[in-house]
């Protein structure tokens, strides 16, 4: 069974289905903010300060095929396709520009992607940088991942259907490797629902005493 409470998120209180199975919550998945299109880099001046900051060379960034864009479900996100895992693998990031960047154009932070994976059943392999808001690297961002998913149905660079349901996995360069499931629902050109969960182990217990 599910179950829909409304949480308070980071996006303020949404949405949220608990999947539920003999009494344990099995899967969380929340349901994101319509989603926007705030702005796309083209300047060719910062197509080359993000690649410094990425410490990738320009033409590894996939612009022949998709653009980069700012896109939210809630919280906006610069989104950059890139050529190669290799590319994304590679990437050593120089905070300073990046962080320059999201102020020009209005972002939290940037999350690379390319269509190539670690495992077969992936669909995208990300990684996601917020030095601006204090996260140098996130091993598992649920938000960027829904402005994402809008991002690779609204220009088709995975097979969309009325539900699309795309497997990203994040993390593998922190050693926290992560599979986060989107659904993107939509009709024709328009995106009417964007969906993101995933299943959770603990991997740190404390006590804080005072």
């Amino acid at each position: 069974p599910v179950t829909r409470i409304h949480q308070q998120t980071g996006m303020g209180v949404l949405p949220v289905d608990l999947y539920v199975k003999n009494g344990e919550i099995q899967k969380v998945v929340m349901v994101e903010p319509k989603h926007t299109i705030l702005a796309r880099i083209e300047a060719e001046q910062d197509i080359l300060k993000l690649a410094t900051g990425l410490s990738i060379h320009a033409n590894q960034i996939l612009r022949d095929r998709f653009p980069v864009e700012v896109v939210s479900t809630g919280l906006p996100v610069m989104i950059i396709p890139l050529r190669s895992l290799t590319a994304v693998k590679e990437i050593q990031l120089k905070p300073l520009l990046i962080e320059e960047l999201c102020a020009k154009y209005g972002a939290h932070g940037a999350m690379v992607f390319s269509l190539m994976t670690v495992q077969p059943t992936s669909a995208v392999h990300t990684r996601m940088f917020a030095p601006s808001i204090g996260i140098a690297e996130d091993p598992a961002t649920g938000s960027a991942s829904g402005a994402l998913g809008a991002y690779l149905v609204r220009h088709r660079a995975v097979e969309v259907k009325p539900t699309t349901h795309i497997t990203s996995e994040q993390g593998y360069e922190l050693d926290r490797p992560s599979t986060i499931y989107i659904e993107v629902d939509s009709r024709g050109h328009e995106i009417t629902e964007v969906r993101v969960g995933g299943e959770t182990i603990i991997v740190l217990e404390g006590t804080l005493t005072f």
